[in-house]
């Protein structure tokens, strides 16, 4: 497929993405927004248990070491100090830890909400004469979270990849130096791409494709994939609000405009 393609593939499914707002409305399907939240402030919170806890066990074990390499009652002072430190540093990489993992909740954790909301979308869009060929609601959750673990270790694969030979591998050649500076649109392209692809993952699905033949898919449509990815990673970029912006604008609405976007198109399996 040419660049022309695959240019007015991302424009299109950029459209799709905003019309889906309307689509959503339009549908009686506003209650999945509502849906979606529950889910994320549910799991969000249970993360955040999770890492206050490993915090707490950090922050013991590392104030007993300086207990034990320190004699407080000369080094008290010394002692106090580091413990304000250490506690404003292990809550800055809390809430750092937090929103890196966000990512993850949001396409693993949430996919059985973004299956079973694929389905309400799919029959909506029946009701316009799209014929869907998808699995029942046990497989299709099965099916939504076993992708989104698939897509995400894929990521976290070439992730490490990108950044093994754009920023390490420069220290050693230093010619190779340019690499670094595009790291960044780089790695930002990948997320990108790989956001798209677990949103129309679902579409996929209901087509009738197993996970690997979705995922060639998605490679062929790169338009579509990161028309439809872009919206989603901005989303998830929002400073503060990505926890909820990322789940609702992003995945919910993706998910909506892959869909639409799949439903349009003449696709061969």
């Amino acid at each position: 497929m040419n660049t022309d393609s695959q240019f007015r593939h991302f424009i299109m499914s950029l459209r799709q993405y905003a019309g889906s707002f309307a689509f959503i409305r339009n549908n009686q399907l506003r209650h999945w927004y509502g849906i979606a939240l529950v889910g994320t402030a549910a799991t969000m919170f249970a993360v955040g248990k999770g890492l206050d806890a490993v915090s707490d066990s950090l922050r013991m074990w590392l104030m007993d070491g300086v207990a034990l390499s320190l004699d407080e009652s000369l080094f008290g002072w010394l002692v106090a100090g580091l413990e304000v430190t250490l506690d404003g540093g292990l809550w800055l990489l809390t809430v750092w830890l937090g929103f890196k993992l966000t990512k993850f909740v949001v396409l693993i954790v949430l996919s059985p909400v973004f299956a079973l909301a694929s389905d309400a979308v799919a029959n909506a869009l029946n009701s316009e004469k799209v014929v869907w060929h998808g699995l029942d609601w046990k497989q299709s959750l099965v099916r939504g979270m076993r992708s989104a673990i698939l897509l995400v270790l894929l990521e976290m694969g070439l992730s490490s990849l990108l950044f093994l030979g754009c920023v390490v591998l420069p220290v050693f050649l230093p010619m190779l130096g340019f690499l670094t500076l595009l790291f960044p649109a780089l790695s930002a392209v990948l997320s990108i791409w790989f956001y798209g692809a677990a949103s129309l993952d679902y579409a996929w699905e209901k087509h009738g494709y197993g996970a690997s033949d979705g995922l060639h898919a998605s490679w062929k449509l790169r338009g579509v994939t990161l028309g439809i990815g872009l919206p989603f990673y901005a989303a998830m970029t929002i400073p503060v609000l990505a926890i909820l912006a990322g789940p609702l604008f992003g995945g919910l609405v993706c998910v909506v405009a892959g869909l639409r976007v799949v439903s349009g198109m003449q696709i061969e399996h």
